[in-house]
């Protein structure tokens, strides 16, 4: 599998970035002027850019740059030339491996996210289109969604799958048969291309995740009307949906029902927003670090779960509030200060949290491949040095302040 990574490929690297042999943007900060802009690039061509502007001091720097975008470009340009699984597979082994190669070597969370984001929507796409070739001519107009970090456009180094699937007409056996049939067959390409199958079954596989747009409609209707946990949280799931491949047309249709939905909605949004402000960040009333006591992860804690999740609950939840679509979690943030939600303040501090818990979340995935064990979300603060360890224990707090002011919005004198 393409996320089957090999410990050695980076273990010297590793060492290297413990030890603080990358420190290009240190170094980049004293010839010119780094603004929030700089302080994470939000892609590699925002930091080359800087890095032109840093003149012959980065050379070696800007080369090496250079050099691995180049190869990126040339892998992706392949995907849309090749038909064979195998070697798609392929190409996704080796810009994973390219990816981690290059957040040890300084490149930043933004940059991360939009280099494997767009690589694997592209592979995604590049399935789809495949077997929709294979098993053509489709009875109608189709879409298939990314959901989950790809549909935030906020990829790390494993993934598996979050997709959903509609298509046009509604009530023949013989359509829906049709795409029962597409679904498990994208499914299966998927897995063997490097997508692992969804431990939580959302998949169109699973009929909860396909159907045509009169049976997604009376799906959100059964959702919004018995109000279980179990369909929240697949509102929840759907707030962060975002056209991959198929028709246009046909996936903006069901992304404005979900959100009209969800607008008229008000009970939903509250149960949304309750679950958000109570989730628990992994900080004790004194701003230590709340960790397991269990032997299996003893003196660790779960970084997405317990950090990651509550700030991307929670700037959803506001967002949803507000009207806004986007589906970045810092789009978001920016968007609610731009709107007078948030101060500038609290946007700098929320997207700060958002990019340091991000980077412990990718940090405890170079962990578990430099280990060779199965990663879980869990990282051990001690692993960190103790600016970072701070800066993490600022982030959790960000996310705290996100939550009290959330639950006042919500909940208290000036909620809805």
């Amino acid at each position: 599998m393409p996320t089957d990574y090999k410990s050695a490929d980076f273990s010297q690297l590793y060492r290297q970035y413990q030890n603080g042999a990358v420190d290009d943007l240190a170094r980049l900060s004293n010839i010119i002027n780094v603004g929030d802009d700089y302080r994470f690039f939000p892609n590699l061509d925002a930091h080359l850019e800087a890095l032109d502007l840093g003149w012959s001091i980065l050379d070696e720097r800007r080369t090496y740059l250079k050099v691995r975008q180049a190869q990126v470009d040339k892998l992706v340009a392949r995907i849309s030339l090749t038909s064979d699984l195998s070697e798609l597979t392929d190409l996704h082994k080796r810009l994973n491996v390219v990816a981690v190669e290059l957040y040890l070597k300084g490149a930043r969370v933004m940059e991360i996210h939009a280099l494997v984001t767009d690589y694997r929507h592209i592979l995604t796409a590049r399935v789809v289109n495949l077997l929709a070739e294979k098993l053509s001519p489709q009875p109608c107009e189709f879409a298939w969604f990314n959901m989950g970090s790809d549909g935030r456009r906020e990829q790390t180094f494993f993934t598996d799958q979050d997709n959903a699937l509609v298509y046009k007409i509604d009530g023949v056996p013989e359509i829906d048969a049709y795409f029962e049939n597409f679904a498990n067959e994208v499914v299966n390409a998927l897995d063997r291309v490097g997508f692992a199958l969804c431990s939580g079954n959302i998949m169109p596989s699973n009929p909860d995740w396909r159907g045509s747009l009169g049976a997604w409609r009376r799906k959100m209707e059964y959702i919004f009307h018995d109000q279980s946990q179990n369909n929240l949280l697949r509102v929840i799931i759907l707030m962060d949906i975002a056209f991959c491949a198929g028709s246009q047309i046909i996936s903006q249709r069901l992304i404005d029902k979900v959100h009209k939905m969800i607008k008229d909605n008000f009970g939903a949004l509250m149960v949304m927003a309750r679950s958000a402000v109570m989730s628990n960040v992994a900080l004790t009333m004194f701003k230590n670090f709340r960790l397991e006591k269990s032997d299996e992860h003893k003196g660790k804690f779960n970084v997405k779960l317990y950090g990651w999740a509550p700030l991307i609950m929670t700037a959803r939840v506001f967002a949803l509030k507000y009207g806004y679509t986007e589906t970045n979690t810092v789009a978001r943030i920016k968007h609610l200060e731009s709107q007078n939600h948030f101060d500038a303040e609290l946007s700098h501090n929320l997207q700060d949290a958002y990019r340091v818990l991000a980077n412990a979340k990718m940090v405890s995935q170079v962990e578990a491949i430099v280990s060779g064990r199965k990663y879980d979300y869990y990282l051990d603060p001690n692993t960190l040095k103790p600016d970072e360890q701070e800066n993490l224990r600022r982030a959790l707090g960000s996310v705290e302040a996100l939550q009290k002011l959330a639950y006042n919005s919500f909940f208290g004198s000036g909620g809805m």
